[in-house]
């Protein structure tokens, strides 16, 4: 099967799409990067946080909204927008929950 015609429901139960003994530690890997630059409590967009952890874009932002989720520790992740409300950018904040 050709990757053109392949829907992302198949390429996520392809076992070369993802394996746990390659990827599982390369991916915990990159969500403990975009936690311990964020764990200050500095404003960053996702262009930022991509470029000081070598994480992808879609990727940083996806560990954002997991740092909401009890599994990975119910921290609050603050979010308002750069400059002017008609560039659509916005930046990122994250306030660690210690008491987990």
């Amino acid at each position: 099967m050709n990757k053109e015609n392949q829907h992302q429901p198949d390429f996520f139960l392809n076992e070369s799409a993802y394996t746990v003994k390659y990827d599982f530690s390369r991916l915990k890997t990159a969500r403990a990067k975009v936690f311990a630059l964020m764990r200050d409590s500095q404003w960053r967009t996702i262009e930022e946080i991509a470029v000081e952890t070598a994480v992808p874009h879609t990727s940083a932002s996806a560990y954002l909204r997991d740092f909401r989720k009890e599994k990975c520790g119910l921290h609050v992740v603050d979010r308002r927008i750069r400059g002017s409300r008609s560039t659509g950018l916005w930046e990122y904040k994250l306030i660690e929950n210690k008491e987990l």
